[in-house]
């Protein structure tokens, strides 16, 4: 019930800019969702949502990670599966995570890896992850998260806003935390 804040955590705004200029999207917004493809999770009300914003915006780009190619759309890409431990340096490359999931879900361990490697966080308000997002201190919370212009609504405010991620102190749902805790 916590990651390794040694393998997810954020880099210098130095360090993040080199990584992006490995990954060819220097000057790109760019955006991961990251899970199984399951109707619970979101993708599709995402990606429907991805076509508007993708019209007026060229600049962003989506990393989807954890499934096959869906159907090719500009600013899309799909990465598929990535290993466990290559997946932060993805997620340090990135600026915004996105959340959309549909149901109660409870921890969200890939939002917690995203926030740790510096991810602004657009989340579905719904379930536990309002706790997680401390009720929208480190991230935006999409308060009506079935609808996919609820999501064009967030998206593009990130993009015109540009708000900064939140810093999160190193031992926030860490695994050492959690340990400790629960031998306490």
């Amino acid at each position: 019930n916590g990651i390794d804040t040694n393998v997810f955590f954020s880099l210098t705004e130095e360090d993040k800019l080199e990584l992006k200029k490995e990954f060819n999207i220097a000057d790109k917004i760019t955006f991961v969702w990251c899970s199984q493809d399951r109707p619970k999770k979101g993708l599709h009300l995402l990606l429907d949502a991805w076509k508007r914003v993708y019209a007026t915006n060229t600049n962003i780009e989506l990393w989807v990670i954890g499934c096959e190619p869906k159907q090719q759309m500009e600013g899309v890409q799909y990465l598929g599966r990535i290993p466990n431990d290559e997946l932060a340096l993805f997620l340090q490359a990135s600026d915004v995570f996105l959340f959309p999931v549909l149901n109660q879900e409870g921890f969200g361990m890939s939002l917690i890896e995203a926030l740790h490697c510096g991810n602004y966080a657009i989340a579905s308000g719904i379930g536990g992850v309002s706790e997680v997002l401390a009720f929208g201190i480190y991230g935006t919370l999409v308060p009506d998260p079935h609808f996919a212009d609820s999501w064009v609504k967030a998206i593009e405010k990130y993009i015109n806003d540009r708000p900064k991620a939140f810093e999160l102190d190193d031992e926030i749902y860490s695994t050492n935390r959690w340990v400790t805790q629960m031998n306490h």
